[in-house]
């Protein structure tokens, strides 16, 4: 239940983040409709709200510099408003302060703080009322429309086919009376009906009713119906702002305006008065109709009529002069309001490859590798070919910086290797608590396969007692093709793996099976899409141990060999992947570099290459990553990069977050302090001793 209120409040700030970016969007608009009233196109101030539509419903867009939300500080951008309030203070750290402060302080704080938390379970119940309310009256309408036949009166029926061909629509259009319509509508979007009121047939002329079809086909050809069931869900999401249901009225009556100018537009030069008293007919007979998401009417807004009868009134062509100016205004709109605010990330580099030496590689084949959680031992495989299937050799050192030990063989892959070695991520990586070993199935004889090969999991109670027989993942993990190279978040909810699976984009792309706990089922595996994958092979993924980075190695036209490393990234775990990028020339070499792995403090990235300076075949290499700390890029670190840091002190600022090394831990702190000062020592002392000299 816990988990399932942080998870509400969660998403309740990030849907009140995004309704901080629709309310300025929403000001951004009515401003520029305010000062281009005349020079804007009629229909272009309906369309410029397509804007904030997109906005709202967009789960992700690109950064940019010149973003409007590059002004909104970066605590509220972080989407996490309301969750900040909602924890109580940890008072152990406060000291005497507290013990001075009287009791109804704590219990001030206790009210505030349940109260903020109760702020998402109440926006829920908003949201289930009025999403009831609009479907409760939906499907009323649905029921009386479905009551009535159409009419089959042959001179109605040839009018509106005049009318659709005036208009250029094709779409099957039906005709319905009852008396149970206030006003003429158009309801449907499956199967669109046009709805007239009782009498309307009997009371009002052909060329009238003309006008009335000509305008509801309007709302037809300009796809309202689909807007305003959107913009219903919208509303019922953002119930809570008061700038939102402005925003959705003045888009209706805007949608108004812009169907009767539409509908003007395909009229002779003497119709546009005929049809504006058509109008004001229809608002002396008959009401208007309570806003539904399934209907667009033509008396939606009677507030704007006076607006609408005025631009009927001084109807004029727009010259097609005005079109590049109204288009080219939306797209740098767009660029501003459809791109979130930059944020400038931590970076970091590599430095030089560096070989692990003749006692782990040697002339044959070394790959494959492993490390223990304490980056004190490694397995690796090791073979006389690369296609053969060779043994598993294990080696430890006493401390980070001595050097390997002799290497013990271990032979051929068995079951019984995830408890005889002294590690217990050999070949793969495993959950943070040790509970879970994920591996490839590697024996080809072994039952219950679903595919070639397939990935299995060893698990276990305690870190005391010995993993069970490895279990096959299942047909939802598992296909009929080859299924390999797991890598496993630390948390044990993310599996990433390499398969050639015919539903791909190239021989082998890249995969990840989720679970939200676990002992939750994995779902259905999904690949990573085009961003990350390509028409070549793209195998062999390894995830960083904050889970923001995967490091994986591919075939990939444009490399430097003909395998590469690439790496692809994602602000957080539930943000998309980036566009997979080459680690670069320091890195990879014109051989072949393949099976990266992370180790487990995120600071030295391990692989395989072939490449002519290594000892012979595949040797294991390293390459130290450093986080690069000259935040303002000017060649220097110096005092003014330091006071980018404490500018930043206490905050989750992307820039900063280098400590622990490379990847940061959320918050500016004394770590990245740290980090910062001994890269300060080593840029600067050599300095002060030349000086000295």
């Amino acid at each position: 239940m816990e988990a399932l209120n942080t998870q509400l409040l969660r998403f309740f700030d990030w849907l009140l983040w995004t309704t901080i970016q629709g309310s300025v969007l929403i000001v951004m608009i009515v401003l520029i409709q305010k000062l281009l009233r005349r020079r804007l196109p009629i229909r272009w101030h309906y369309f410029v709200w397509t804007l904030l539509l997109i906005r709202l419903v967009s789960p992700w867009l690109p950064e940019s510099k010149i973003s409007i939300f590059n002004l909104v500080p970066r605590s509220v951008q972080q989407g996490r408003i309301i969750e900040s309030y909602s924890q109580s203070q940890d008072t152990r750290a406060m000291g005497f302060y507290l013990q001075a402060q009287p009791e109804e302080t704590e219990q001030t704080e206790t009210a505030t703080v349940r109260f903020v938390r109760a702020l998402p379970v109440l926006w829920l119940a908003g949201t289930v009322i009025i999403a009831v309310y609009v479907c409760v009256r939906s499907i009323k309408m649905w029921r009386t429309v479905k009551r009535e036949r159409p009419i089959t009166d042959q001179k109605i029926l040839d009018l509106l086919e005049d009318c659709k061909m005036q208009m250029r629509v094709e779409t099957i259009v039906a005709v319905v009376v009852s008396d149970r319509i206030k006003s003429p509508a158009l309801f449907g979007f499956i199967r669109p009906r046009l709805l007239l009121p009782q009498g309307m047939l009997e009371t009002y002329s052909l060329e009238e009713l003309r006008y009335v079809f000509i305008h509801e086909l309007a709302h037809l050809k300009q796809r309202d119906i689909y807007l305003g069931w959107l913009m219903a869900l919208l509303h019922v999401a953002h119930w809570f702002n008061p700038l939102m249901w402005f925003a959705f009225t003045r888009i209706r009556a805007d949608r108004e305006i812009a169907c009767d100018r539409l509908a003007i537009s395909t009229m002779e030069p003497d119709e546009p008065p005929q049809y504006g008293r058509t109008i004001f007919s229809l608002l002396e007979s008959f009401s208007q109709t309570r806003y539904l998401p399934s209907v667009a009417g033509i008396l939606e807004d009677k507030c704007q009529v006076e607006r609408r009868i005025k631009m009927i009134a001084d109807y004029k062509k727009t010259t097609r002069t005005r079109w590049p100016g109204a288009m080219l205004l939306l797209a740098a709109l767009a660029c501003i309001v459809l791109t979130n605010a930059y944020v400038a990330k931590a970076d970091f580099e590599f430095g030089t490859p560096i070989n692990l030496g003749p006692l782990v590689n040697s002339s044959l084949h070394e790959a494959g590798m492993a490390m223990s959680s304490d980056g004190l031992s490694i397995g690796f495989w090791r073979a006389a070919t690369f296609n053969e299937s060779g043994g598993w050799w294990f080696t430890s050192r006493a401390t980070k910086d001595a050097s390997w030990d002799t290497p013990v063989n271990f032979g051929p892959w068995t079951d019984s290797h995830v408890n005889v070695f002294p590690i217990d991520n050999v070949l793969s990586f495993y959950t943070e608590d040790g509970l879970e070993v994920y591996l490839t199935n590697i024996e080809a004889e072994r039952a219950s396969t679903y595919g070639g090969t397939d990935l299995y999991v060893w698990k276990r109670e305690t870190t005391s007692e010995s993993y069970g027989p490895g279990v096959n993942l299942g047909p939802i993990v598992n296909s009929a093709s080859t299924d390999a190279w797991p890598s496993i978040s630390r948390d044990g909810l993310e599996l990433y793996f390499n398969s050639n699976r015919p539903n791909g984009s190239g021989s082998m792309d890249l995969w990840v099976t989720k679970r939200v706990a676990r002992n939750a089922p994995w779902s259905e595996p999904v690949n990573l899409g085009s961003q990350v994958n390509s028409g070549a092979q793209d195998a062999r993924p390894c995830l960083s141990p904050d889970g923001l980075i995967l490091f994986f190695d591919s075939e990939r036209a444009g490399g430097y060999g003909f395998s590469d490393l690439y790496m692809t990234k994602r602000a957080s775990r539930s943000d998309p992947w980036a566009e997979a990028v080459n680690l670069g020339p320091i890195v990879n070499s014109s051989a072949n570099e393949d099976t990266t792995y992370i180790s487990p403090d995120g600071s030295t990235l391990y692989f395989d290459s072939d490449r002519s300076d290594g000892y012979g075949g595949y040797d294991i290499w390293k390459v130290l990553i450093f986080p690069v700390v000259d935040f303002n890029l000017d060649g220097n670190v110096n005092t003014d990069d330091l006071l980018i840091l404490i500018g930043f002190w206490g905050q989750n600022e992307p820039l900063c977050d280098i400590g622990p090394t490379p990847y940061g831990d959320g918050i500016v702190d004394i770590k990245d302090l740290e980090v910062f000062m001994s890269y300060w020592e080593k840029e600067n002392i050599p300095e002060d001793q030349e000086e000295q000299q």
